[in-house]
């Protein structure tokens, strides 16, 4: 009967480690669309994501937040580097009128 409470107890435990793994992930990656190249946030969000949803049972919490976190830092980095394809040579013009400043 003890062992029934430390199972459902550890269990609960790995489920709130997930479920707070997934809201770090999704405000991090919702964090990353504040700054231009918030790649590296990006990167964290899907990673942190991954881990919130991995080994979590379907249509739980933590494995919604792991999901959208993964889509939104999925699609952030996607719009960055259409983005950056797009303004290629604006962004030269760019880099070179703020060497000149300097």
């Amino acid at each position: 009967m003890a062992q029934d409470k430390t199972v459902d107890v550890g269990e609960a435990f790995r489920a709130g480690r997930r479920v707070g793994l997934g809201i770090a992930a999704l405000a991090l990656s919702l964090v990353s669309f504040l700054s231009l190249l918030g790649v590296e946030k990006a990167i964290l969000a899907i990673a942190l994501g991954l881990l919130a949803a991995r080994g979590s049972a379907r249509a739980t919490l933590a494995r919604r937040l792991g999901i959208a976190a993964v889509s939104i830092g999925a699609v952030f980095i996607v719009s960055l580097a259409v983005f950056l394809i797009a303004f290629c040579g604006q962004l030269a013009e760019l880099i070179q009128a703020i060497q000149k400043l300097s």
